[in-house]
């Protein structure tokens, strides 16, 4: 990857696959780092750390996202994180649509 962002994604340590093989399946994106379960003020979540230079994956997080809510009584969501602040979320991304996310990436998150 030679041309995007960088930023972190924050969400349940039970959906660490799912989300490493959504964002994976588009070519311009990649998790450049992983960890499927570590804490973070006492709480369980699964860190992406991605690099990406295009957001098609976006909209299928959100489908995928979706349904699982459909099928599961839990809710959960996603926290943006932007670099050089790893401590505290940007966004959550069940404010805001997939394309407000991907233009609030590209105006603040630092570029590869």
């Amino acid at each position: 990857m030679t041309d995007g962002w960088r930023f972190s994604l924050k969400g349940s340590p039970r959906f660490y696959d799912d989300i490493l093989r959504i964002i994976e399946s588009d070519p311009g994106a990649e998790v450049y780092f992983g960890e499927a379960l570590t804490y973070e003020r006492g709480a369980a979540v699964a860190l992406w750390r991605v690099r990406a230079g295009v957001f098609a994956w976006l909209p299928p997080l959100y489908d995928w996202w979706a349904d699982q809510e459909r099928i599961e009584p839990v809710r959960f969501t996603f926290h943006l994180y932007i670099p050089p602040e790893l401590k505290y979320a940007a966004l959550d991304l069940r404010d805001h649509s997939a394309a407000e996310v991907e233009a609030f990436i590209k105006r603040t998150a630092p570029r590869i």
